[in-house]
């Protein structure tokens, strides 16, 4: 492995160097012929996922950031799809609807959301508003050493948008496929004459009708910030957040009729699973937050930082359908599902509230000692979850409720289980200490090393757990790095993964070894990443052998790869930017699942390509076209479990799933403050399915749609 990364790495810098060195030339050339040239390749865009202000090209850790302009210009509405362009990640499964992915080959769906730097959590899931964020980070591999527990992929962060010094307003209104009906503001201004108070707020109201009949989507959004400059050395700013959601799901579909054959022919693409009518699904969901950041300078060396937030969450549901298993399966000798009844799951009426509170506090200090330099950050971390559930009696036999693809009877009664009813409360809470030091020996050599210690304790249950970090950066110029890093992670097992005797199941942990460039041209018209890794999770829950439903800790999965993200602007007026990844992630150890089965949702290859570029002169000046291609080679289901389908004593759990291409369009026209813009995603129509949680539930691909949208700058 390390002649991979040793090979790997002088490669990158010499394949990667070349290019960006005669693009400072280019840059230099520009400044030359005056300030009309528009440079649109996106630069190193410093985030906050870092928790210090040390610059990316010398952090030893892999981050991406994809920007509020890029995510308008892309006409995208959804985490998911925001994602779509970072290396690394791929969708994972909450069953197509909620917001999922899997980073470096592990699923993330989980505990891995961040926003403004503390933790989001929901047991019910969650999809956010992307109208209010000013970027998404992504943190690649373990994140522990600064944020406690978390999945070995990496994390997310969210980054609200904050009051600016001028005022402004933006106005757009969008409309598109399936009835879509979008408008949203997003308006700044200086309360008082001496910009000492800065109020800024974001609305959205959407309405759409899903791809998937019966199914439709409504939401409410606000989020309003006040900063306070308490002084040139202080400044406060207050975060509230409000949104609500009143949904009509759409639910999965079996394999057997989608990716596997079925004997009568196979399912309709977007077939409805959820009834019509007064007995249609419900999904709704309140989020309210409300907290602050707080930074504090006592002088250029030394600063404070602080960030806080209470969420109050409501989330209902009821009928909402699930296909199952076939009432009338049977396999001829073939094994080819000859049923086409399909059994139904009914869930709710189901009632959950979370109240979250985090903190994060940190001390950041910068001093010499001698000719060695020092950027210190130490810090103290909270979270605490209450969750308390209600299901009134869903229905989970699956002879009760079912439909006929062949011959489907929406007007059949659903049948609930009072008998199923349940409450539950969990109280979770972690606190912890991170230190981390970069010390640099000279301006080219920078060496990171950190550590945390975590408390944690889940209804009762306690634990702690050290996460270190160490990684060394070498800039060959203050735009070419090169880096290698070693790190732990670590994540308490899930509440109902328990042990038989009762005890505490140890924590899940997690180890990286990683090596990568990072390039950025001096005007920023050129930036390259690029990273090899190897990542091993222990400790993974496998199913006790003599005690069905409970678990043992004798798990282990590897994922080992390569990824690269880039973005250039060759021309004036065009951009070109691709991310790439190569994956193989898989088990290497387990009781029930056979090691070599790949991991779950993890394509090999991953590519995303986009192309753009805006004519400069003219009488179109203004007008600019994009297309861009997203390519996942197959992959195969959820195998984090053992399951024979047909009865035949092998693992059908790890299914494939086909490898799928979808091309994205789009069109602009920029006049003064106007912007118009059309973007069509999924071009030529393709049916594809980008992930499965079991063999019940492949979700749909969303075929093709349209967006138009209309936005003026005041």
């Amino acid at each position: 492995m390390r002649y991979l990364f040793s090979t790997a790495t002088c490669c990158l810098s010499l394949a990667l160097a070349a290019p960006a060195l005669a693009e400072a030339e280019r840059e230099a050339e520009a400044d030359r012929l005056g300030d009309d040239i528009v440079v649109t390749a996106q630069g190193f865009v410093e985030g906050e996922i870092s928790k210090s202000d040390t610059p990316l090209i010398r952090t030893p850790q892999a981050i991406s950031v994809v920007t509020a302009d890029q995510i308008r210009d892309r006409g995208i509405t959804d985490l998911n799809d925001a994602l779509r362009s970072v290396a690394g990640v791929s969708r994972s499964s909450t069953y197509g609807y909620y917001d999922a992915y899997t980073i470096r080959g592990y699923d993330t769906a989980y505990d891995s959301l961040y926003f403004d730097g503390l933790i989001t959590s929901s047991a019910a899931g969650t999809n956010y508003e992307l109208a209010g964020l000013e970027r998404v980070e992504v943190l690649k591999g373990p994140a522990s050493s600064l944020y406690g527990s978390a999945p070995i992929g990496g994390i997310v962060n969210l980054v609200s948008k904050r009051p600016q010094e001028s005022a402004f307003a933006d106005i757009s209104l969008a409309t598109g496929s399936f009835g879509l009906l979008e408008c949203k503001i997003d308006a700044n201004a200086p309360i008082d004459a001496n910009g000492r108070l800065l109020f800024r707020i974001n609305a959205l109201y959407s309405e759409q009708d899903d791809f998937v009949p019966n199914a439709s989507k409504n939401r409410l959004f606000l989020a309003p910030a006040l900063t306070a400059v308490i002084s040139d050395d202080t400044h406060l700013t207050v975060l509230a957040n409000w949104q609500r959601d009143h949904d009509r799901p759409w639910a999965p579909l079996p394999a057997e009729g989608t990716v596997l054959p079925n004997a009568n022919g196979p399912i309709p693409y977007a077939f409805p699973v959820n009834f019509p009518g007064e007995q249609h699904p419900v999904v709704n969901q309140e989020r309210k937050s409300i907290g602050y950041i707080f930074d504090h300078k006592f002088s250029d060396a030394i600063r404070f930082s602080q960030t806080l937030r209470y969420t109050h969450a409501k989330t209902y549901w009821n009928n909402w359908v699930f296909a199952d298993s076939f009432v009338d399966s049977a396999y001829d000798a073939n094994g080819i599902q000859q049923g086409h009844v399909i059994g139904l799951l009914l869930y709710g009426p189901f009632y959950q509230t979370d109240k979250n509170f985090g903190a994060d506090s940190r001390l950041s200090a910068k001093f010499d000692t001698g000719s060695i330099s020092h950027a210190i950050i130490a810090g103290y971390d909270y979270r605490q979850v209450r969750t308390a559930m209600r299901d009134d009696g869903g229905n989970y036999d699956i002879t009760v409720n079912a439909l006929d693809y062949l011959n489907p009877d929406y007007q059949a009664p659903l049948i609930h289980d009072p008998s199923l009813a349940y409450t539950s409360n969990t109280k979770s809470h972690q606190s912890g200490i991170y230190v981390q030091d970069q010390i640099g020996f000279g301006d080219r050599l920078f060496l990171t090393a950190g550590g945390r210690w975590d408390w944690v304790n889940n209804d009762g249950k306690k634990d702690s757990d050290f996460s270190p970090r160490i990684g060394l950066n070498y800039l060959f110029t203050p735009s070419i790095a090169v880096y290698a890093s070693w790190s732990r992670s670590f994540s308490p097992q899930f509440g109902w993964i328990q042990a038989f005797d009762g005890s505490s199941l140890p924590n899940g942990h997690g180890r990286n070894i990683e090596a990568g460039v990072k390039i950025g041209s001096p005007g920023g018209s050129l930036t390259a990443n690029a990273a090899v890794f190897d990542l091993v999770r222990t400790n993974v829950p496998t199913a006790d052998p003599i005690h069905a439903g409970f678990y043992l800790v004798r798990g282990e999965q590897r994922s080992r790869g390569f990824e690269i993200e880039t973005a250039w602007t060759p021309v004036q007026g065009a951009n070109l930017s691709l991310a790439y990844t190569y994956i193989d992630a898989k088990v290497t150890e387990d009781d029930d699942i056979p090691p070599g089965t790949r991991l779950g949702n993890v394509p090999h290859h991953n590519l995303y390509v986009r192309g753009e570029y805006e004519l400069q002169d003219g009488p179109l000046k203004g007008l600019s076209a994009s297309l861009a291609l997203l390519w996942n080679s197959d992959k195969v289901a959820d195998s984090s479990y053992f399951y024979d389908l047909d009865g035949d004593g092998d693992n059908d759990a790890d299914f494939k799933l086909p490898g799928y291409v979808i091309v994205d369009a789009g069109i602009a026209y920029r006049a003064r403050e106007w912007r118009v813009t059309v973007n069509v995603d999924n071009l030529f129509d393709r049916h594809y399915y980008p992930e499965a949680s079991g063999s019940t539930r492949v979700a749909i691909g969303e075929p093709r749609t349209w967006r138009l949208s209309i936005s003026r700058h005041f």
